[in-house]
């Protein structure tokens, strides 16, 4: 179950960590390939043998339910729960995570005709929880979102004119995980600046806990997205900066691209260069895939 939803995840977001350039085909759609793989293949009952275990690796910890992540003192939190916090070396508040299943429910209760990808991006294989992040959605889908959640709240009066939400810049995106300034006019270009750095930090392969990412590197017992706030924050506050799902991010690729960034890896990644804080992928805004959601940010200082 879980290597087909890997299978559609790789095809779908495919490239990250190489030179992307605007020559590279852009796809609108996720590939055939998903469609027609949804169920895995009938297999023969075989003989159980117990699976090998790599010498001096550690075991994930076993899993056990987690306390709710604690909100910290000085975070805004809005009508829907969010919470946002400054961060230092930017303008705006960031979501301290990535916006979940239940906030993206009250958006499409409250408005007509939103697309239902979100509410079984797996399909019958894996039910979400109203606190892990919402998946399949689009750069388009999280523009509307945004657009929404500040209507809302200015007339309810709990943002104030001048502020508002939206989606990270990428230059924001790289400071909220530790980054800082990279060299590169365009997030293409930036996208093979600084070596070896991850959102855990410097060490391969990341420790237990580090967050949620693909089984073989066995740091943690999720099987696909996992409840917000399930690891450590990073040192700026926030939680699953690397991990989960990838985040849509406002930039263009590149000045000619109608491409958008994406940050941040996801469940499946487990390729050294495809998890560094630095790496990026594209695609069209109308893209949607089984890793992708999104964070929010609010410009404009805290709220009422």
């Amino acid at each position: 179950m879980r290597q087909t939803l890997l299978l559609i995840a790789a095809l779908a977001l495919v490239g990250c960590g190489k030179k992307t350039t605007p020559a590279e085909p852009e796809t609108n759609a996720e590939p055939k390939v998903a469609a027609e793989k949804q169920e895995p293949p009938k297999v023969e009952p075989q003989k159980q043998v117990p699976p090998k275990v790599e010498a001096n690796k550690p075991e994930p910890p076993k899993t056990v339910p987690k306390p709710e992540a604690k909100i910290p003192t000085n975070a805004f939190v809005n009508t829907l729960g969010m919470p946002f916090v400054p961060v230092s070396g930017t303008d705006v508040q960031f979501s301290i995570w990535e916006t979940r299943v239940k906030d993206y429910a009250a958006y499409a209760a409250a408005n007509a005709g939103v697309d239902a990808s979100w509410k079984k991006p797996f399909g019958d294989k894996f039910k979400q929880a109203d606190t892990h992040p919402v998946a399949k959605v689009n750069w388009n889908d999280a523009q509307a979102f945004c657009e929404w959640l500040t209507k809302k709240e200015l007339a309810e009066g709990k943002i104030k004119v001048g502020q508002k939400y939206r989606l990270p810049t990428d230059a924001e995106w790289s400071v909220a995980v530790g980054l800082g300034q990279e060299k590169g006019k365009t997030p293409n270009e930036k996208s093979q600046g600084i070596k070896d750095v991850y959102p855990w930090g410097k060490e391969w392969p990341p420790a237990v806990e580090a967050g949620n990412y693909t089984k073989s590197l066995k740091v943690d017992n999720f099987e696909y997205t996992s409840p917000a706030g399930s690891f450590a924050v990073n040192k700026l506050g926030l939680h699953d900066m690397g991990g989960n799902v990838w985040e849509w991010c406002e930039d263009k690729w590149n000045p000619t691209s109608s491409s958008r960034v994406l940050r941040g890896a996801s469940w499946y990644v487990d390729l050294p260069d495809c998890l560094l804080s630095r790496s990026r992928v594209n695609r069209t805004p109308d893209y949607r895939g089984l890793d992708v959601g999104f964070r929010c940010v609010l410009v404009g200082g805290s709220g009422g």
